[in-house]
């Protein structure tokens, strides 16, 4: 079927779906939700699909160890650690929306793409859920440490909830259903592309004002994730970890919570704070693209 075939490819869907974003400036505010209802309602239908394929029973935590570990190393020490060195090519509050970025964990969608890209998804989701947790403490310090002020630790505690134990347990009738393979990657497109509208589309602005800035922005967003991630897969690769192992790490290497980023930069110093999430947040697109089609692309 043409538009199944349509809607299950995912470069063509978020290709789409930002030219949407930069046309109409995301979801009217005639709507009942706000963009950031949204995105999080996106972000937990993802989240469920994608573990429907994921046996919950006999699942042990401590088994994974060493994911948990090296995904804390990748996401929080070197991803974080290479945003907060580029905080200080900026002043101000893009300085400020640099380090919220830094702070906050992987993206939650590391779980629904990696489940994409054939990776790992079981050791992918305990890590994921592992950081989140550890963002329970870590955001607040970091946030603390460099801005001087903590992110209040009952908004992370929400998103916690919201974003995976909620969708942990609506995968379980879901997963009762059997739904078809194509079907399955055809709705996780579809609400991925609403999810990139509902980000991109309110901060359009970014793209049509200041060149000079916006080249500066989509330079360090570039190194910050192409950068990090071709690099770290490479080093993958020299050790030959196969690539259901490498999908993952590249993805907690490279790919952050820029949703989150943005809220929680708005809420804390105010909407200039929240241009670098938006803009790692488009350059997002672009490597997702790269990885399902060039770096990962699986027949």
């Amino acid at each position: 079927m043409d538009v199944l075939r349509l809607l299950g490819n995912n470069a063509v869907m978020m290709t789409l779906s930002f030219i949407i974003a930069l046309a109409l400036g995301g979801f009217p505010d005639l709507f009942v939700l706000t963009n950031s209802n949204i995105a999080m309602i996106t972000l937990v239908i993802m989240m469920s699909l994608s573990l429907t394929n994921l046996q919950l029973r006999g699942l042990k935590v401590k088994d994974h160890a060493v994911s948990i570990r090296r995904a804390f190393l990748l996401s929080m020490v070197l991803a974080s650690g290479a945003t907060i060195l580029i905080s200080f090519l900026f002043e101000g509050d893009l300085r400020a929306g640099w380090i919220i970025a830094a702070a906050v964990p992987s993206a939650i969608s590391v779980v629904p793409f990696t489940y994409m890209m054939k990776g790992d998804l079981e050791p992918t989701l305990v890590s994921t859920a592992a950081l989140y947790i550890i963002a329970l403490a870590f955001t607040p310090l970091v946030t603390l440490l460099f801005l001087g002020q903590a992110i209040d630790v009952g908004i992370l505690i929400f998103d916690v909830s919201l974003l995976i134990v909620l969708p942990l347990c609506a995968s379980r009738p879901l997963r009762k259903l059997n739904i078809r393979q194509d079907h399955k990657s055809a709705a996780l497109n579809v609400t991925f592309a609403i999810l990139i509208i509902a980000i991109a589309g309110p901060n359009r602005h970014i793209f049509f004002h200041d060149w000079t800035l916006l080249s500066m922005l989509l330079t360090a967003a570039m190194l910050r994730i192409f950068g990090i991630g071709l690099i770290w897969n490479w080093y993958l690769r020299r050790k030959n970890v196969p690539h259901e192992k490498r999908v993952p790490e590249v993805l907690f290497a490279s790919h952050k919570n820029t949703g989150m980023a943005a809220t929680l930069a708005i809420g804390l110093i105010g909407p200039v704070a929240a241009v670098p999430a938006t803009v790692c947040a488009v350059i997002d697109i672009a490597w997702m693209i790269f990885l399902s089609h060039v770096l990962f692309k699986v027949k």
